[in-house]
């Protein structure tokens, strides 16, 4: 398909899709810190390779596919400061899940289009309201390798040795998107063999050669190079448990806020449009959205160490069905739809920096009070259910972790698995921290005193999920209390009030006298 040069009359939805992007990103410039659950695990990652060398940690840097903040990241910093290198690397991707889905509907149909408009709302998904940063970058780089993978079809030379480089990129940046882009072209170029010879052997051998050849760097760097994980390497499906979890992931206003209207609306005017004959979908990619529905309705949930494999694809699913999507509207209405959708996608750009806020200036409250943390402190997390109630306690999972910027801190939920993170735990640390993804979420404070005696039978979670806090006051420092608005409950008399905030208490915990058996 030849594509013409660039003219506003028919290209217009281009600079539509650009002001959607820079929308979706405007949040990320409106805070200091998102709500992201991982984001102050990622940022203290990026510190300590900054910083180089530190009493708990040390940086092991391997073959990982799984490092495309840990390079880009604390370079940048260098040059922009930490929070602001974080903060580029999110917008970069935001713009390449708003961009890139737009950028393959020109290669598909030679024209910027206006349905990919629609699948901008995607960008929020779970992976994003995470904080799931390399895959997410991963993923928004991999739409613009599969656009132009497209477009190869008008290049004769060099696109082989281009190609390969690019994809290795994608895989140390993340595997899943890696493996998830070689799903989209292997069958892309199956819808295209068949289109010109049928399904003659021979015009698919050299489309099968191709993709070989531009995947053989990243097969051998995971098959040679990748280091042992040393995580928990089950996969486990649960698909009844997380049906509504994939549709959730779809869109995200917020984190843990999904919009369950927004996506149904979205189909169902695809699917009238396509009914109407006012739509179609092209016809070579009905085999990628078809491999895509079935990975996003049966991947599993976890899988070679990593939770949350199930909420990968859903949202590349989606926007690839709007970016496989022509419409045939009429030109003003077209653009009054584009509009509109701006108009929304502007509403849901200001809702999550509204939300974004409150959690910020709490982010802010809690590293002014974590200047009283002695330096190289061992820090535990508890979290105050009763006083939390319904509200999502994920984003403070992980707020300790802003002390090993402010304080050289320890933390046991810090990403340190060995064969998935550079970050690596010093060898008198490792018993006293998490060591799996299963192990990657805060007790309650009701669990507290188990722990504290080593009751490993009262609560199961006890040896699945904290067997490193077993007499936890014996090891470690202080610990942050997430109270949240409820009314707090009482505290086991091994922790003594230092600071009290808005959203949460910090204590000194005092070693009692099983400590001085030990």
């Amino acid at each position: 398909m030849r594509i013409s040069a660039p003219s506003w009359e028919r290209d217009w939805p281009l600079a539509v899709l650009a002001a959607a992007a820079l929308l979706l990103a405007a949040p990320l410039w409106c805070v200091s810190a998102p709500a992201m659950p991982d984001y102050p695990a990622h940022l203290a990652s990026f510190w300590l390779i900054g910083r180089g060398t530190d009493p708990a940690y040390f940086i092991h840097w391997g073959f990982i596919p799984n490092l495309a903040s840990e390079i880009l990241v604390p370079g940048l910093a260098r040059l922009t400061g930490l929070t602001m290198a974080a903060r580029l690397f999110l917008t970069a991707a935001v713009l390449m899940w708003v961009l890139g889905p737009g950028a393959i509907h020109r290669a598909l149909y030679g024209r910027w289009g206006e349905a990919p408009i629609a699948g901008a709302f995607f960008a929020y998904n779970a992976n994003f309201s995470w904080g799931f940063f390399n895959y997410y970058f991963a993923m928004g780089l991999g739409f613009l390798v599969f656009a132009a993978w497209i477009e190869r079809e008008r290049k004769t030379r060099g696109w082989l040795g281009l190609f390969a480089a690019a994809i290795t990129i994608v895989y140390f940046c993340h595997i899943f998107a890696a493996a998830t882009l070689l799903l989209m072209i292997a069958v892309y170029e199956i819808a295209l063999a068949h289109r010109r010879t049928g399904w003659n052997i021979r015009g698919l051998l050299p489309r099968a050669a191709a993709v070989a050849a531009i995947y053989a760097p990243a097969a051998i760097a995971f098959l040679f190079l990748r280091p042992h994980n040393t995580g928990d390497l089950r996969v486990q499906f649960d698909l009844a448990d997380t049906a509504l979890d994939r549709f959730e992931s779809l869109i995200e206003h917020s984190f843990d806020d999904p919009a369950y209207a927004l996506p149904v609306l979205l189909f169902a005017g695809l699917a009238a449009a396509l009914l109407r004959h006012r739509a179609r979908l092209h016809p070579l990619m009905w085999g990628v959205l078809g491999v895509l529905l079935i990975g996003s309705l049966f991947a599993p949930e976890w899988a070679m160490g990593g939770w949350a494999v199930h909420l990968r694809l859903p949202a590349v699913f989606a926007t690839m069905l709007f970016a496989a999507t022509e419409l045939r509207l009429d030109i003003r209405l077209a653009r009054a739809l584009a509009g509109g959708l701006l108009a929304l996608i502007a509403w849901n750009g200001g809702a999550l920096a509204a939300d974004w806020g409150v959690y910020d200036r709490q982010v802010a409250e809690f590293r002014t009070a974590d200047r009283a943390i002695p330096r190289g402190a061992r820090i535990v997390t508890v979290l105050d259910g009763d006083a939390i109630g319904l509200a999502s306690d994920q984003p403070y999972w992980h707020m300790a972790e802003f002390a090993i910027i402010d304080r050289a801190a320890f933390t046991p939920l810090m990403f340190t698995t060995a064969g998935q993170h550079v970050v690596q735990l010093r060898e008198s640390y490792k018993s006293v921290a998490a060591a799996t993804a299963q192990q990657g979420s805060p007790p309650d404070i009701d669990e507290l005193a188990f722990l504290a005696a080593g009751q490993t039978g009262a609560d199961e979670d006890i040896m699945n999920v904290f067997p490193y806090l077993l007499r936890f006051q014996c090891h470690f420092d202080q610990a942050v209390v997430i109270h949240l608005g409820g009314q707090r409950s009482p505290v086991p008399p091994m922790l003594r009030l230092v600071h009290a905030g808005s959203f949460f208490s910090l204590y000194d915990i005092v070693p009692d006298a099983a400590c001085a058996r030990r």
